[in-house]
């Protein structure tokens, strides 16, 4: 009678202490339940006047995929940096039309049909203060001679940059050379250069990449290369038209997001050779006992706040009637990370409720060995799943952020995902990559498979320190005003990811990462994935309007949604205040100066010494 007993007030103190877990504890720490957002007023500047500074941009009217690939990228950086532009035909141009540009950025190779009385007057629009930007190299552009080149002796392969001017912080400074150099190539003018050429950028080999020229009062800057097509190098590309130009006010974000996808997760079991040497603890307690509090430290000493990303079970399993209650011990771990997680003001999306990425047989690549779905209906109870189990664990928290499973994902996978995810608003993929069946490469904005979601890369990944994906961070941070990294807590574990290194060397990596960006853009402001993307969604119908005068620069916006953020720089002038915002230093060199400007109100005058 005894035994039955105790056996009834164990069953009853175990029920007890699941309940407690599950429901009460949510009582004892902030997880955030819902989403609370003030309601964004926006406003319009009053009698905007005309002649606001405009760029044009020159194509040829016979397409080709390499004008093509260039005119949409600036299409793209110049749309959201908001920069206002005119877009002409090389064929079309008409006489007197140039002059009221501040820069005439050319984005073709093809100059047969540009007529002499035009090149002409690009050439004295040039003599009289004009900009003249040549995006890509030809044998045969009419320009060659006015941009310094001396002699021409056929083309050349380049790998690697090497930045002489300091276009952007970072960028200057981070040398593509050596074994990394393999990572850009471009197909390059051999050729003789002018004395008073300046180099703004060279290969590792040291051949002229980019270079620019003093014309009269005005300048030429000459792209030797073929890289502006690819829209990894668009950071390069918007910086560069800035640092011409003697007045460029770009609109940008100002944000820091860190993912950590597969998190939470069940941890693996057992031992792992890299961490029992080092710390004598079973891999389990690793992630609770090193990993995460050194985690922790790094979040509250580099100013970071992280965004998780949540996965239920690493069983592939792809058949919806094969779905098992998630393992007791792995539930008890997310529990436990997630609600650690939240106290840090960080945020849960999901990942899945498994590591199979959504979507049909035909809409994939198969070299991962993924196993396919079978059908809808299997993926949609797996979204389903997942969901319950986040409300189950976190106190009714509904995921607004989702990242694919190796950054892959289906249209169909799309659909139904929103479809059973009604709370989704936010796709996070990556910016650039190798493009493959499925994987999910996007710019920032909404989704066209899915345009009810939007789409808000990451621009890096990883724990491993190179100066590539140093890079990378500091391009998107060029093009967007955004840092947007993403980590896995397996990466000790992966043989790629990792690269046999121990955790003290790989958290020395990570924090390097942190510290360097911190060092050259501490204005960048802490977010979740979910923040940062409403801060991106706020500048959607934003307009910019900028009017150069001797002593000041004038700043019109409409769509103003009560503070916006940019980059200001000038070429031969300095900020002596600015009505109606505020404005920060970040670099300088002998020619330019840029600035953090940020915005305050829907007019505002920048005052020059």
């Amino acid at each position: 009678m005894k035994i039955k007993y105790l056996v009834l007030l164990m069953l009853i103190l175990g029920l007890s202490l699941q309940f407690f877990r599950v429901n009460k504890l949510n009582e004892m720490v902030d997880i955030k339940p819902g989403y609370k957002y003030k309601e964004i007023t926006y406003s319009d500047s009053k009698d905007i006047p005309n002649g606001e500074l405009e760029h044009l941009v020159l194509i040829s009217h016979i397409d080709s995929d390499t004008q093509r690939e260039i005119y949409t990228n600036i299409k793209e950086v110049f749309g959201y940096a908001k920069i206002s532009y005119d877009l002409n035909y090389l064929n079309k141009l008409k006489k007197g039309e140039i002059y009221n540009y501040e820069s005439i950025i050319i984005a073709t190779d093809d100059y047969k049909y540009l007529k002499k009385d035009i090149y002409e007057e690009i050439k004295d629009y040039v003599a009289h203060g004009g900009n003249l930007i040549i995006l890509i190299n030809s044998y045969f552009n009419p320009f060659n001679k006015i941009a310094g080149i001396e002699k021409l002796k056929g083309f050349i392969e380049g790998s690697g940059l090497k930045f002489k001017k300091n276009i952007f912080p970072g960028i200057y400074e981070t040398k593509i050379v050596g074994e990394e150099a393999k990572n850009i190539t471009n197909s390059l003018l051999d050729i003789n250069l002018k004395k008073d050429v300046d180099i703004i950028a060279e290969t590792f080999e040291g051949y002229p990449l980019i270079f620019e020229r003093e014309v009269g009062k005005g300048r030429v800057v000459y792209s030797n290369a073929t890289f502006f097509g690819d829209r990894s190098v668009n950071g390069i590309l918007i910086q560069l038209i800035s640092y011409v130009n003697s007045v460029f006010l770009q609109n940008i974000v100002n944000t820091k997001v860190v993912d950590i996808d597969d998190f939470p997760s069940p941890l693996p079991y057992g031992n792992n050779e890299l961490i029992f040497s080092k710390y004598k603890v079973n891999t389990r307690n690793f992630f609770r006992e090193v990993w995460w509090p050194d985690m922790k430290k790094i979040a509250i000493d580099e100013n970071l706040i992280y965004t998780g990303y949540i996965i239920g079970t690493y069983k592939d399993i792809t058949e919806a009637k094969k779905f098992n209650r998630l393992d007791e011990t792995g539930t008890q771990d997310k529990i436990y990370f997630g609600r650690e997680l939240l106290t840090l003001n960080g945020e849960i999306g999901i990942h899945g409720y498994n590591h199979q990425p959504l979507g049909l047989r035909e809409e994939l690549n198969h070299n991962y060995n993924y196993k396919n779905w079978e059908t809808e209906e299997d993926m949609a109870r797996s979204i389903i799943k997942i969901r319950e189990n986040l409300k189950e664990m976190y106190g009714g928290l509904e995921a607004k952020v989702y990242v694919p499973p190796s950054n892959m994902i289906g249209a169909t996978g799309k659909r139904v995902l929103k479809e059973n995810l009604p709370s989704l608003e936010v796709l996070s993929g990556i910016y650039s990559g190798a493009k493959e069946k499925g994987v999910l490469i996007t710019h920032i904005g909404w989704d066209k498979d899915e345009p009810s979601l939007y789409n808000f890369p990451r621009f890096s990944s990883g724990v491993i320190y190179d100066r590539v994906m140093m890079f990378d961070m500091y391009k998107g941070i060029a093009l967007y005003g955004i840092f947007h990294h993403f980590i896995h807590p397996d990466d000790i574990l992966d043989e790629e990811r990792g690269q046999g290194k121990n955790w003290e060397e790989l958290k020395k990596d990570l924090s390097l990462y942190f510290e360097n960006v911190n060092e050259k853009f501490g204005f960048l402001r802490a977010q979740t994935a979910y923040d940062g993307y409403r801060e991106v969604l706020k500048l959607d119908k934003l307009k910019v309007h900028v009017f150069k005068k001797e002593k000041r620069i004038d700043v019109y916006f409409e769509n103003f949604p009560g503070t916006t953020y940019h980059y200001l720089r000038l070429r031969d002038k300095k900020v002596k205040e600015v009505i109606g915002g505020k404005i920060q230093w970040i670099s300088y060199d002998e020619n330019s100066t840029l600035y953090l400007l940020e915005a305050n109100e829907n007019k505002i005058s920048i005052i020059l010494k």
